[in-house]
């Protein structure tokens, strides 16, 4: 019999156990595998099909409208969705399949079709990522708030799916171009390699669904009244939820950070050191701040609240930067500056999921009604976002500082690309870390959220009656 758990700081009820963590983060394989799939398509296109890199880019962007607009109709979705199994936990189990087939497709591109390739990887992009990737994160992220009301259980949650994303995250970026090249360096080898990932996304994804129990969903009149809520209407709740539209302005700051952080480090190796290889250096290192990051967030979050982590999160990423900006030749200076940065980021990407979700009960309080799968939409719609400006923000800067990837090593070390490089490594980073911080300084949800709490549920049960 499992043990029972008592209440939190604010005096929710508590419900899940470490096996509850554990089978939960692992949905989080199936979004990461997809994800880095995904993102190595460029280089997969062009190097080992032949196709053009500018029509390539052509596609990819393309595919990203299609993936913008996904993400609040899949949030409609979920809350129209009303089954034994729930609202959010069904959509688990019906993308099983699909999950294992996005893996594998994005690589099957035939190689004797001509142009109709880019039609190909035109509509297995936009299967993988603005159909598949979001009807599993939508949901997935959504459930949270089912299972429970607790943010302390919230913030556990996201640290553990944070946990195994980046350990999928990191272990694809060291692995996959070694295994590909192992497999035979061609396109059957990425095949395989999707295949691999395929079928372990499909198996991860089934578990979190068979250990998954929704306790927490409207029911009865109140799911009715929220599933005639059109996506204009829901709109119009969600632009009129201050708490939803600071959380997601932080999201989209934050995702900035990490999408720059991940890439940016290659170019001060490459401009300002003329070492490349120094970028597998910063990831090495990065390693053990990331590591460090979750094991202490926990205390964090109990300490400081969901709120407070994230604001302390924000000021430790403002040291960082700061730091770098004073010394901004000194490798040595960037490893370790870089380390705080890395911490930074790790209890922002953990509680934001649950800082968003949280907001769903300002929508009930103001208006009866949650809309939490529209509210959640955010969480993926923002990663997508952030990371989007992110990338182009790389190309961006370094164009107008007059880089040239093909003619890099003979350019020289002009005062345009420092000064690009310092912008990517130093000035965006810091920038994004005061806005976040700024956002949070008088934010005073958490706070409040208890007696909203408790109102909502008062205003539920005598609907029930």
């Amino acid at each position: 019999m499992a043990k029972e758990l008592g209440l939190d700081k604010d005096g929710q009820q508590k419900h899940l156990h470490p096996i509850d963590y554990l089978t939960d983060s692992l949905g989080q394989f199936a979004l990461n595998a997809n994800g880095q799939l995904t993102g190595q398509l460029t280089y997969f296109y062009t190097t080992k099909m032949g196709m053009a890199s500018g029509t390539v880019g052509t596609v990819l962007l393309v595919s990203k409208i299609f993936d913008a607009v996904s993400d609040l109709f899949m949030g409609k979705i979920v809350d129209k969705t009303n089954t034994k199994d729930g609202k959010a936990r069904p959509w688990l189990l019906r993308m099983v399949i699909p999950a294992f087939l996005a893996c594998v497709l994005l690589f099957t591109v035939p190689a004797s079709w001509g142009s109709l390739r880019y039609v190909y990887a035109l509509v297995t992009s936009v299967f993988a990522s603005a159909i598949v990737y979001t009807a599993i994160a939508v949901p997935y992220y959504t459930m949270m708030s089912f299972k429970t009301k607790s943010s302390e259980e919230k913030g556990k949650m996201g640290t553990w799916r944070a946990a195994v994303g980046y350990a999928i995250g990191v272990a694809c970026g060291i692995g996959i171009i070694p295994i590909t090249t192992a497999l035979g360096d061609d396109q059957a080898a990425w095949i395989k390699f999707g295949l691999i990932l395929g079928v372990l996304s499909a198996i991860c994804l089934f578990i979190t669904y068979k250990f998954s129990r929704e306790i927490y969903h409207d029911e009865g009149e109140m799911a009715q009244k929220e599933a005639q809520v059109s996506i204009v209407e829901g709109l119009k709740i969600l632009i009129g939820n201050k708490y939803w539209i600071k959380i997601t302005l932080v999201g989209v700051a934050m995702n900035i950070v990490y999408g720059i952080a991940l890439i940016a480090p290659l170019y001060y190796g490459l401009i300002i050191l003329g070492n490349p290889g120094f970028y597998s250096t910063v990831n090495t290192v990065n390693i053990f701040p990331s590591v460090l990051g979750f094991l202490t967030v926990g205390f964090w979050i109990k300490r400081f609240g969901l709120t407070g982590t994230a604001k302390w999160a924000s000021v430790i990423g403002i040291a960082g930067c700061v730091i770098r900006t004073l010394m901004p030749m000194n490798s040595i200076v960037f490893l370790a500056a870089n380390c705080l940065i890395m911490y930074a980021t790790i209890p922002l990407i953990s509680v934001l999921p649950a800082m968003t979700l949280n907001t769903a009960e300002a929508n009930m309080e103001q208006h009866g009604v949650r809309i939490t799968g529209m509210t959640n939409a955010s969480n993926s719609f923002v990663g997508k976002l952030g990371g989007g400006v992110g990338g182009s923000l790389i190309g961006w800067v370094l164009g107008a500082g007059g880089f040239d990837a093909f003619n890099a090593g003979t350019i020289g070390l002009t005062d345009g690309l420092k000064q690009a490089v310092f912008a990517l490594n130093n000035y965006i980073p810091l920038a994004a870390f005061i806005i976040i911080f700024l956002l949070l300084f008088r934010y005073k949800f958490e706070e409040m959220l208890p007696a909203i709490l408790k109102a909502n549920a008062e205003r539920e049960k005598k609907a029930a009656e």
